[in-house]
């Protein structure tokens, strides 16, 4: 008797509640419902790592399964990122400045005027640009 009380006395609230927001609620609203996932842990959303670790070989197990979510954590969140600047022109554009920094702390005395008008007339980006190039290339190889 109790329990069958309790339902109707539920029943009768869902259908007060109802008639209180159903100038409010839409039909969509009533068939959106599967638009969120719930979710029983917090864990996901957190971005927590698992609760099991393994250091230095104590568990090798565990620690394969460490590194397969790294990876695949690595995987999905490093996309690749496309260059605002191409290699050549970065390369071409650092030479430039490091000629042009170096030229800053330069000292007139010592050097003779061919030593002066050798080096105004040399452009540092044509000495440089095709080693600057290779460091460029090795530096993105490695950082992949």
């Amino acid at each position: 008797m109790k329990r069958s009380k309790e339902k109707a006395l539920q029943q009768k609230e869902a259908d007060d509640g109802f008639g209180f927001f159903s100038d409010v609620i839409t039909e969509e609203m009533k068939q959106g419902s599967n638009k969120f996932i719930i979710e029983t842990s917090f864990v996901p959303c957190e971005d927590l790592i698992v609760g099991r670790l393994s250091f230095q070989g104590m568990n090798p197990v565990i620690e394969r399964i460490m590194q397969e979510e790294e990876d695949a954590k690595r995987n999905k969140v490093a996309p690749k990122v496309e260059a605002d600047v191409s290699d050549n022109e970065m390369a071409h554009r650092y030479s430039t400045l490091v000629g042009t920094i170096g030229r800053k702390y330069n000292t007139k005395r010592g050097h003779t005027r061919e030593q002066i008008h050798k080096w105004e007339s040399k452009s540092t980006s044509d000495l440089n640009e095709m080693d600057w190039i290779d460091k460029v290339a090795t530096y993105r190889e490695n950082h992949e």
